[in-house]
């Protein structure tokens, strides 16, 4: 607050103003008096002749007319809307501090004349002033010249009695204190003087005034702080040994009222950061920004937010009505003490001695923390302090802070799975692989485009394959407890974007399934015809993250085999056609030549049926296979011995149908393997 220094003396131009008091509208003045004195006077003269006594002698007479005038002046001197009138109104003063108020007592007659003084409260304003420690401060002039001149108290001041010659006057400098005033209070003193002339003289006319008053007025006025303070940039917990988080301090001088607000000067801005940070870098004023004519001040030597240190304080800051200082700074991570971010809040302070005084109890400490503020009792509202980092409006002078924000990115991919297609699929056979992404980081991921993004490739980078990935659908809990299934497309570098699907991304602590499924086309059993090892795909789910704070994440790998039917041909030397393989020189199932069979003897085919797939949940069910020999193959060299074909499917027929040998199996089931059996005899004659 502005300090106001204790003018006592007007010099000579307040001199001069006030000879003039007559001319000035609304000057507290007495009026005058103007009694004629005849004053005669005749010399005698009384002489001897010699020792005889002669008759006394007397002159002429001469008469003086004497004009006697009494009235004197009581003017206000304070630099208000009306200077020298009988009043000083609206003179700022603090809570708990002293309004200057100056006037002129002159005696405008041409008599000496004794004039009392008086101070008296108005009762009916808002507070009284402490009269009991006011003091008064006089000089007394003659014309312009200064001559006597001290202070008294209240106790002094009051019926004090002043005697002025013609053309003398009195300064006074009222220091008034007041006590228990707040903001927007009013507060009125009288101060009076009274002729001791014309308060006794029974001839004074009606117009004549022996009491002359003036009226002290005083508003309270103080400023209104606002201080939000926050985290303009998060601290990543992922990267605490190199990353550093932003705050941002507002303090704004708020206007309140024309009749309520006033300029800040000289105050003070600290900082004391929490247990677990400092200072990553040592603060200019180039962090400092003003607006509305406030003053950037200047960094104390002794707290002045050197790198490493605990805060910072900033001193002989000026901040007018409606000024805004904006401080921007860094912190990191205190190596030497632990850090709980959910604890870590960080206060800020605004110390303003509000006239600047160390004689009077006004120091206003305004902060975020409630526990260190002092002196919000001389506010008309009571602000609030919150420390969730809720926005603050109006004028009240509300402040606000927030715990430290960090950034806790952490998710992880899981459900690496195993599937299982045949060679060729549709929609009701392809694999469908679920890659799980977790969050359990602090913060929802994927609120932002480009923040959160995956991508699926296979590892051989084979293209085209006869294995491929189909649609993409990202499956979550829409929070009503349903779970959503909607489909995710890629760019054209096919990375997918969960930001696309999800705008409030995936919350602290949920899941969002990649859902994808694998088709083929064609695709081979066995990665060679001589192979019997299974053709298989491994599709890499990668997670993609931008943005600070982004962590590695290991990727899943997902397989999928083509698993279908094999038919797998064993052959047999039955020497003598009896359907058992037992006797001399026959040769059991098997898939190698033989090399020794005679006309006339028979050969057993058997053709194994197998479905590949793996047991139940992983494998699929192989429906209509027709197993079929054609008699081509062997009429040649062999005939077909009637009614030898059987297979061994449940309710199953092998038959000839005249062009091959053949059965129909309705439902292959993953790993069981039909088989369908049949004999030739060689020919003797060809």
């Amino acid at each position: 607050m502005k300090t106001h220094l204790f003018n006592y003396s007007l010099l000579a131009t307040g001199i001069a103003a006030v000879l003039c008091i007559n001319s000035t509208a609304n000057a507290a003045t007495s009026g005058s008096t103007t009694t004629a004195i005849d004053i005669t006077n005749q010399a005698s003269a009384s002489y001897n002749v010699g020792e005889l006594k002669q008759p006394t002698v007397y002159s002429n007479e001469v008469v003086i007319e004497v004009s006697e005038q009494v009235s004197f002046s009581l003017v206000s001197n304070n630099e208000d809307d009306s200077l020298g009138d009988d009043s000083n109104v609206n003179e700022e003063v603090a809570p708990n501090g002293f309004a200057s108020f100056k006037h002129t007592l002159a005696n405008t007659g041409n008599r000496t004349d004794s004039y009392t003084i008086k101070l008296e409260n108005v009762t009916e304003d808002d507070k009284d002033y402490d009269l009991e420690n006011s003091t008064a401060t006089f000089t007394v002039y003659s014309g312009t010249t200064a001559g006597t001149t001290g202070t008294i108290t209240f106790a002094q001041a009051h019926n004090q009695t002043f005697t002025l010659d013609k053309g003398q006057s009195v300064q006074f400098t009222i220091n008034a204190k007041t006590t228990g005033n707040i903001g927007g209070n009013e507060q009125a003193l009288l101060l009076s003087a009274t002729s001791s002339i014309l308060a006794n003289n029974a001839n004074t006319n009606a117009d004549t005034k022996p009491t002359l008053t003036n009226t002290d007025r005083s508003i309270t006025k103080l400023p209104t702080f606002s201080i939000v303070k926050t985290v303009t940039n998060a601290l990543d917990l992922n990267d605490l040994n190199n990353d550093t988080a932003e705050y941002q301090i507002v303090v704004k001088n708020n206007k309140v009222s024309a009749s309520y607000s006033t300029g800040a000067v000289d105050v003070a801005i600290s900082d004391n950061l929490p247990t677990g940070l400092i200072i990553a870098k040592s603060l200019t004023t180039s962090d400092i920004q003003v607006e509305g004519d406030a003053t950037t001040g200047s960094f104390d030597t002794a707290n002045a937010g050197k790198a490493g240190s605990k805060g910072f304080n900033i001193k002989g800051v000026d901040i007018p009505v409606a000024g805004i200082v904006t401080i921007t700074f860094t912190v990191k991570k205190d190596p030497n003490a632990a850090l709980d971010p959910a604890t870590a809040i960080n206060h800020v302070s605004v110390t303003d001695d509000l006239d600047n005084s160390a004689n009077t109890a006004n120091t206003v400490i305004d902060s975020t923390d409630k526990n260190a503020e002092q002196n919000m009792a001389f506010y008309a509202v009571t602000e609030q302090n919150h420390t969730d980092g809720t926005k603050v409006n109006g004028t009240n002078g509300d402040d606000s802070t927030q715990s430290l924000l960090t950034i806790d990115r952490k998710l992880t991919l899981t459900n690496p799975t195993e599937r299982e297609i045949p060679s060729t699929t549709n929609t009701t056979s392809q694999a469908v692989h679920e890659t799980i992404i977790t969050n359990n980081g602090q913060d929802s991921e994927g609120k932002a485009a480009g923040e959160l993004t995956f991508k699926i490739s296979d590892d051989d980078a084979d293209n085209p394959d006869t294995v491929d990935v189909g649609t993409v659908t990202i499956a979550y809990d829409d929070g009503s407890g349903t779970l959503k299934e909607v489909v995710i497309t890629a760019n054209g570098e096919g990375i997918y974007d969960i930001n696309n699907v999800l705008q409030d991304g995936i919350p602290p602590g949920k899941t969002a399934t990649i859902k994808y499924t694998v088709i083929s086309n064609e695709a081979p059993l066995f990665t060679s015809a001589d192979s019997d090892t299974p053709t298989k795909e491994n599709t890499v789910v990668k997670l993609i993250l931008n943005g600070e704070g982004a962590p590695t994440v290991n990727p899943v790998t997902d397989t999928t085999t083509v698993k279908g039917l094999t038919l797998d041909k064993f052959q047999a030397l039955d020497v003598n056609c009896d359907g058992i393989i037992s006797g001399a020189g026959e040769i059991d199932f098997t898939k190698d030549p033989i090399e020794q069979a005679e006309p006339g003897q028979c050969v057993i085919y058997r053709i194994d049926a197998k479905n590949t797939s793996s047991a139940a949940p992983l494998g699929f069910d192989i429906t209509d296979v027709v197993i079929l020999d054609e008699l081509a193959e062997f009429s040649a060299n062999a005939d077909y011995v009637d009614n030898s074909a059987t297979t061994t499917f449940a309710n199953g027929t092998a038959t000839n149908n005249g062009t091959a040998i053949t059965t129909t199996i309705a439902t292959l089931a993953p790993q069981a393997t039909e088989t369908m059996q049949f004999k030739v005899k060689i020919k003797t004659a060809r």
